[in-house]
């Protein structure tokens, strides 16, 4: 699996089919992009077509989009699916949308991958909300779990029954739980396909296994700043965190305060 290439933050963006935005965070990978683009100018209300098959989950504002054969009335929550050269104009957009898109090369599909067998109901919006997370983490877990979880959103192999390499996961992330172990790797121990283990390992545990890493080192950590007099960088290297700064960041994500404040209060 190629490794993805860039993480931009908040970068001007002026989109092909002449719509102004701002791209808050975007991310490339070599065969699609994920990005948050923000409107907060006129925009064109001509007809026009993408130059890539994507995919657009409305997260705040919306519009009046008229296709070939219908209008669609843009809200929020509402997941649109554009195939390439898709003819379409978009009236009314609130001056205060936002929209999560995934913009996917020709290259991303394939026999098992097809945008085409993908309605618009089958996108599942908790795999998007997922996506916009972890635009937002950005720690060395946000590669592979936003390639996996883009890539999930069309898989459908359901083949595999039984869950000895689930059990035989758990317990190599719980007694290596200070590393930073990539899916690929994973995937080789297990000699599980990488986008099974991301597809399966969270509909079994309820979240993604770069969120299930995440608590296994939050929960470590909590234990070492309530017990020990260790620094917060010592800390933080010690549970396999990339810096302080990161473990700050994960303990004040999962438990409302940060780690001083948590120490504070023992």
């Amino acid at each position: 699996m190629n490794r993805p290439e860039e993480l931009l933050n908040n970068t001007s963006e002026k989109h092909v089919d002449g719509f102004l935005g701002l791209t808050n965070t975007a991310y490339k990978a070599p065969d699609f992009k994920v990005s948050v683009v923000t409107y907060t100018q006129q925009v064109s209300e001509d007809w026009h077509y993408h130059e890539h098959d994507h995919i657009s989950w409305i997260m705040k504002g919306g519009n009046l989009e008229s296709r070939k054969r219908e209008d669609i009335q843009v809200v929020p929550g509402k997941i649109l699916k554009y195939q390439q050269g898709e003819i379409h104009r978009n009236r009314f957009t609130s001056q205060s949308s936002k929209n999560l898109n995934i913009e996917f090369d020709d290259t991303f599909f394939n026999d098992e991958l097809s945008l085409a067998n993908l309605s618009r109901e089958q996108v599942p919006t908790l795999e998007l909300l997922k996506i916009y997370f972890e635009l937002n983490i950005n720690d060395p877990l946000t590669n592979d779990s936003i390639e996996y979880l883009v890539r999930s959103l069309f898989w459908n192999d359901e083949s595999i029954h039984s869950k000895d390499w689930l059990r035989k996961l758990i317990r190599i992330l719980h007694d290596r739980w200070n590393e930073f172990m990539s899916l690929d790797h994973l995937s080789k121990e297990l000699d599980v396909h990488p986008v099974t283990i991301s597809k399966f390992f969270s509909r079994h545990m309820g979240l993604t296994l770069a969120e299930y890493m995440r608590k296994i080192k939050v929960s470590r950590a909590l234990d070492m700043l309530m017990q020990t007099k260790n620094s917060y960088a010592e800390i933080a290297l010690q549970c396999g965190f990339s810096d302080q700064s990161h473990m700050n960041r994960l303990v004040k994500l999962y438990m409302g305060m940060t780690p001083a404040k948590i120490r504070s209060r023992v």
